[in-house]
């Protein structure tokens, strides 16, 4: 079954993850004892993460 024209992708869902697990990151960082730079680095891993899981479901 096709999707409506102009629907969301499963790409859509995933870079939409990776920017709010980056976002995400980034608050906690800011406004918790975490240092940036860890939150920062493990938001990173995170969405690394969601783009290979996102793109090995693909095959």
């Amino acid at each position: 079954m096709d999707a409506p024209r102009g629907a969301p992708t499963q790409y859509d869902y995933v870079l939409g993850g990776m920017g709010l697990s980056l976002v995400c990151g980034g608050a906690v960082g800011l406004a918790s004892a975490v240092p940036l730079a860890v939150a920062s680095s493990v938001a990173s891993v995170v969405a690394a993460a969601m783009l290979l899981v996102g793109t090995v479901g693909q095959f």
